[in-house]
């Protein structure tokens, strides 16, 4: 089937299997990771009707976290299997969860004080145009002067350090996984292959690898300010060489008109 026609890798891949791979993702690291959102957001969060916009919030292990903040939050995804995952965590009050496309956000403009957008959930598109319309989205759903907070992989480290295949054995079933790194495309390659009862099953995750300064140009692009760039959830700041995340606070800018 040629490429064009096949559907999308994260259409298919945010299931059951993207949950077994990740067992490490659990709700002790959003706790962290929310509390370091809510330390630098909280006075961006209070100017939204709604505080926090979880983008691509999975299971809702962060909005969880966040919601505990009272600034009110919600979270939106496009896997309806991790949504209802998120759906049948017990708490009250619980976020509000909506499936829909990044590209589109299903929000009326300026609803929310701060967006958040955890483990390196930018980038999947494959037309970098489309990064830029996520970014803009954000910007419109944020009210003026709203923040919106990304965490990625740093790139530059991740490609220096790049392990190309290993096999690993999660919940009692053997996965192997190559990786590569298509520099024509500036992708992130990711095959990972399955074996549920003994039938192999193969997944895929491509992803577009910004570095810093790429990231800056694009967040200036869509009318956002970079105010600071970190390295981990402990608050260092980023170093390309050494730092295992990049996390960037970026500013809503208002536009020409004021809104």
């Amino acid at each position: 089937m040629p490429e064009e026609l096949r559907d999308p890798w994260w259409a298919s891949w945010f299931g059951e299997e993207y949950l077994a791979l990740y067992p490490n993702r659990d709700e002790q690291e959003a706790e962290i990771q929310a509390a370091f959102a809510v330390e630098r957001l909280a006075a961006y969060a209070r100017l939204g009707k709604v505080g926090f916009l979880d983008l691509a919030c999975g299971t809702g292990r962060h909005a969880i976290a966040l919601n505990d903040s009272f600034y009110g939050v919600a979270g939106l995804d496009l896997s309806l299997p991790l949504l209802r995952a998120a759906r049948r965590r017990v708490t009250k009050p619980r976020p509000g969860y909506t499936r829909g496309d990044m590209r589109r956000l299903p929000y009326q403009s300026g609803v929310f004080g701060s967006v958040v957008n955890f483990f390196t959930s930018f980038g999947y598109f494959d037309d970098p145009m489309d990064d830029l319309a996520v970014l803009e989205e954000i910007r419109r759903v944020l009210v003026p002067g709203g923040v919106f907070l990304s965490d990625l992989f740093n790139a530059e480290r991740v490609l220096s350090a790049l392990v190309q295949y290993e096999e690993k054995t999660i919940a009692g079933e053997r996965v192997s996984i190559r990786r590569w790194y298509d520099p024509s495309r500036k992708r992130l390659e990711k095959e990972i292959t399955m074996e549920p009862d003994g039938a192999a099953k193969t997944y895929r995750e491509s992803v577009r690898v910004y570095r810093e300064e790429e990231l800056r140009i694009l967040h200036q692009e869509a009318g956002f300010l970079v105010l600071e760039s970190f390295g981990d959830f402990d608050g260092t700041p980023f170093n390309p060489k050494r730092s295992p995340r990049l996390i960037l606070m970026a500013e809503a800018l208002k536009d020409d008109h004021g809104a």
